[in-house]
């Protein structure tokens, strides 16, 4: 009876698992995203920064 549950349970998860990978794809995406854009500041772009 046990083993029909946790059948149940991984049948549920193959499911699961493609969501799991495109969120963790979209994750390291934005990640190196922002990295990239910290990166590319410069000492002239802080002046976008005043609301003046």
């Amino acid at each position: 009876m046990v083993l029909a549950h946790v059948g149940n349970w991984l049948a549920s998860l193959i499911y699961l698992a493609p969501v799991v990978i495109l969120v963790g794809a979209l994750g390291v995406t934005r990640r190196r995203d922002l990295d990239d854009e910290a990166r590319d500041w410069d000492e002239d772009d802080d002046d976008l920064l005043k609301l003046d």
